[in-house]
């Protein structure tokens, strides 16, 4: 989904404005005081034991910017992050000239309330008056007011107590070559800490609030500051929590509300945005278990390689999404079925861009629903291009490039970028073509996790 998690920041973020209200002054305690009062609440709420004490501390805004800068510089340098863009902008899904490393930074400053950072053990809250509500500011929904700040610590006091019980640090999710894996891990990470945090702050109410709250973070929604970012970075940022909120809830309603059932997943990880979007593939009868893909001879193009990563089928849909093919539902059911993809960025000598994409589902039908809405962006993207088609195949030609895509039973092809040499290196990418059942999701050593 080609994500940039800034090191391994646990963060809530902000997406429903603070609302004014007039309230009595509340008793004013030290911040220590406060935390241990906020430990035990949330160790009843969740079930989740403390092992040590948790120190917490603040950020302004600023400092804020200030930490998120240093932290992309040292997990993902300038380079990284370029080969990330071209990435995104291979797929319509930036635009060409986004400085996605300033763009990143602003995102999550604008959008961060309070963060845990599982290696440092730090757990921050933004200052009030910088973005986030102060104990004067409060939301009201249902007749209920909620802090806002309180509601953000003990979202981030369920991360620290995760991390004490599970070692966040040993979850994979800083992977680089598997996006959608690092999504479906997140999703029950946020997940747990979100609806921790909403049923603290509105009780009985947290059915109807969740919701609310829930399909805005699906909406990708993060306030009007952060409104102007592609819809693509907006989107896999608040999947985790919008998605992963809805997989905690149906976690804890088969489990008739137990949370030990939700602690339970945290050995039994989610493995794709597949299991999260559709539970019933993560809990049975028979689980669907995603496929690794892998093309092993893509070393013949003379291209340079760029980057590889997964979309999943979160991924697959936003993709579909930008170019605005079929209606809305129609994307969705195009990218359902999903089994299992894996693309390639390559670059020529002159800046130019191509792709291949390998993609496998879960029958033919569904590969056959795929086919029909790619093969729909593909003339959207190469407007004005020559059409060939024959049965499962079809070839755009524009100038000097083009784009061939091809389905094989369940299994779907796509060449687009290339010239006409590379693109006709098509039939020993489908003899090269691997996959592997994903059945376990393990975990990684803290050193190893790259």
């Amino acid at each position: 989904m080609t994500r940039l998690p800034v090191a391994l920041l646990i963060a809530l973020l902000i997406q429903v404005p603070a609302i004014p209200q007039d309230v009595p002054p509340k008793k004013v305690i030290s911040e220590t005081e406060r935390t241990k009062v906020f430990q035990k609440e949330m160790t009843a709420l969740r079930g989740l034991e403390f092992t040590k004490e948790v120190t917490v501390g603040t950020y302004t805004r600023e400092e804020l910017l200030a930490f998120l800068k240093k932290e992309l510089e040292r997990e993902h340098p300038r380079e990284e992050v370029d080969r990330v863009r071209k990435a995104l902008v291979h797929f319509g899904l930036v635009p060409a000239d986004l400085d996605l490393y300033q763009t990143v930074i602003e995102l999550l400053g604008a959008s961060i309330a309070g963060f845990y950072h599982p290696k440092t053990k730090e757990l921050r809250l933004i200052k009030p008056g910088e973005g986030v509500p102060d104990d004067d500011e409060l939301l009201e929904m249902f007749g209920i007011k909620v802090n806002l700040h309180d509601v953000t610590l003990i979202h981030e006091l369920c991360h620290a107590a995760q991390d004490q019980n599970f070692d966040l640090n040993t979850l994979p999710m800083e992977l680089k070559t598997n996006d959608d894996l690092v999504m479906a891990v997140q999703s029950l990470v946020e997940g747990d800490a979100t609806v921790v945090g909403l049923k603290y702050g509105f009780k009985d109410k947290f059915d109807a609030v969740s919701k609310i709250i829930s399909q805005d973070y699906k909406d990708g929604g993060l306030g009007e500051e952060a409104a102007k970012f592609p819809a693509y970075l907006r989107k896999t940022l608040t999947f985790p929590y919008g998605y992963g909120a809805d997989f905690v809830v149906e976690v804890l309603n088969r489990a008739k509300g137990d949370w030990s059932a939700v602690s339970k997943a945290f050995s039994d990880l989610p493995s794709s945005t597949e299991q999260i979007l559709h539970p019933m593939k993560y809990f049975g009868p028979e689980r669907d278990y995603p496929q690794e893909l892998a093309l092993q001879g893509l070393g013949e193009i003379i291209w340079a390689g760029v980057y590889n990563n997964v979309h999943g089928e979160f991924g697959t849909r936003l993709v579909l999404d930008e170019f605005k093919i079929a209606t809305a539902r129609g994307r969705r059911k195009a990218a359902e079925g999903w089994d299992g993809d894996r693309y390639y960025i390559f670059e020529n000598e002159k800046g130019g861009l191509a792709g291949v994409w390998f993609t496998t589902w879960d029958t033919e039908e569904d590969a056959r629903e795929f086919f029909d809405a790619y093969a729909l962006l593909l003339l959207a993207k190469h407007e004005g291009a020559e059409r060939e088609a024959a049965d499962q195949k079809v070839t755009l030609t524009k100038g000097a490039t083009r784009a061939v895509l091809e389905r094989r039973g369940a299994d779907v092809l796509i060449f687009d970028g290339f010239g006409a040499e590379e693109s006709g290196r098509i039939n020993r990418a489908w003899s090269a073509a691997k996959k592997t059942e994903i059945r376990k999701v393990d975990r990684v050593p803290a050193k190893e996790n790259k």
